[in-house]
């Protein structure tokens, strides 16, 4: 916990380094002010969540309007933009990264002592050590891996707040280890999928910091 304090000391001292660099800088503030605007009522109809669709001033947070795991035991602001352009997005990710260092700092002071995964063998990975150590672990290992845990016939939608937005899983289980159906529902896609719209009336040089402030990752792209 001491060495997590540490390094997340570090990282805000970094933040406040490149923010009195940036934030106030004339040239800075002229290419990222103004430019890749959206509405609120757009940036909805397209799909944002996450930062995209806060620096337009709606504070969505799957952690805060549909809570999961222990965010509701965590105090935390939702910082939003006022409207959605370059520059939004900027603040909006400087502030996140101040709150995600808040809430790292709760999780360590309330996390109680004692195994960090669950030790029930039939849905739970052995120890690498073993894997490689003893056969009947290697074997387990294997037939998890394979045939995956099974889990009632049914269906569920269940999502996260990711980097980029919500993060979406629907699965449905037909009683095997294997979904019988899979659908992701990645944050990213329908913000690049924006891109035109936003970048439309811009000169090209604006695709650069556009493209930055969305944040493209392109494992949610392939589609």
């Amino acid at each position: 916990a001491e060495k997590l304090n540490q390094v997340l000391d570090h990282m805000l001292e970094m933040q406040s380094d490149f923010e009195a660099l940036l934030t106030k800088n004339r040239i800075f503030i002229d290419r990222m002010k103004d430019v890749a605007i959206i509405s609120a009522e757009e940036a909805i109809n397209w799909g944002f969540t996450g930062p995209a669709l806060r620096s337009t001033g709606v504070a969505y947070d799957v952690r805060k309007d549909n809570s999961y795991l222990v965010y509701d035991r965590f105090d935390f602001d939702i910082p939003v933009g006022l409207q959605g352009d370059n520059y939004d997005r900027y603040l909006v990710r400087l502030e996140e990264m101040r709150q995600s260092a808040s809430i790292i700092r709760q999780a360590l002071e309330q996390m109680e002592e004692g195994p960090i995964i669950i030790e029930d063998t039939n849905i739970t990975l052995p120890k690498k050590n073993k894997v490689y150590a003893n056969f009947e672990s290697l074997a387990h290992h294997f037939k998890l891996v394979i045939d995956g845990i099974e889990t009632p016939p049914g269906e569920i939608y269940s999502s996260t707040e990711a980097g980029n937005g919500e993060l979406g899983w629907y699965i449905v289980s037909d009683g095997s280890g294997t979904p019988y159906r899979c659908r992701v529902r990645p944050p990213c896609f329908p913000i690049v999928s924006a891109m035109p719209r936003l970048l439309r009336g811009h000169m090209i040089p604006d695709i650069i910091a556009t493209f930055g402030t969305v944040n493209m990752v392109g494992g949610e792209c392939d589609r």
